[in-house]
């Protein structure tokens, strides 16, 4: 819709897409990073927070990557991201958390629909991530699909639903239209903590790369600190300059 912000967008429809965010220029570097991440020719991220493909040694996820490599965190201040991200949550803006979702090629598997809350300690929902491409996102190679408005429905049950590293699933469908993220590498889709999201397999010759920030607003607190993985450090996104 002409005249709407991304940040109107965002609270009417729970995601928006920022398109073109960062060029191959900024891409590279972090890129590449990310790559020795899933080759596994890094030694800084624990097995802890390590997962992989069922049956295989291909990585899936890959988290908390901002507290053990510098590179992770100034990206997540890229003024361009920054100003949109400050523009939706207000000041100060805080980094929660880092990773990777590889998808690779021909085994990435589905992700279950769910609420990132679910999984999160914290109060209230002002909380919201940042999706970006590091290949483009089709069809084909699972991109992520998003239930329009689901936001506004608060916090839904869900159950156990067995899939290593994205172990909750909604208990119940919801029947909201659906926005497929097709999306190209260097774009970026935010999504608030209460949108449903899903994704199907990666049944492509293609890998589906996305590095995912997950930023907290100035009124978000840890409340249930036995459920927290990782030091609870949050550092404060200020400047934007990186």
């Amino acid at each position: 819709m002409e005249g709407v912000t991304a940040a109107e967008q965002f609270w009417r429809d729970g995601v928006v897409v920022l398109k073109d965010l960062f060029g191959e220029a900024e891409l590279a570097r972090i890129s590449d990073e990310v790559d020795r991440v899933i080759r596994r020719e890094v030694t800084y991220v624990p097995d802890a927070d390590l997962v992989y493909e069922p049956g295989t040694d291909r990585l899936r996820n890959a988290f908390r990557l901002h507290q053990y490599e510098r590179l992770f965190l100034d990206f997540a201040g890229k003024r361009q991201l920054w100003e949109v991200v400050r523009a939706i949550l207000g000041e100060p803006v805080r980094l929660y958390g880092s990773q990777v979702f590889a998808k690779p090629a021909r085994v990435g598997t589905a992700v279950p629909a769910h609420q990132d809350m679910a999984y999160w300690p914290f109060s209230p929902d002002d909380m919201l991530s940042a999706w970006i491409a590091l290949d483009d996102s089709t069809e084909e190679n699972g991109c992520v699909r998003f239930r329009l408005g689901s936001h506004r429905l608060g916090r839904l049950p869900h159950a156990a639903s067995g899939v290593a590293g994205n172990s909750l699933g909604l208990a119940e469908a919801v029947d909201l239209p659906e926005f497929a993220a097709v999306i190209r590498r260097g774009n970026c889709v935010l999504h608030h903590s209460l949108t449903v999201h899903s994704s199907e397999a990666n049944r492509s010759e293609m890998a589906r790369r996305g590095l995912v920030y997950v930023y907290m607003g100035p009124k978000v607190e840890l409340v249930a600190p036995g459920r927290m993985k990782g030091p609870a450090v949050f550092p404060v996104i200020e400047s934007g300059s990186c």
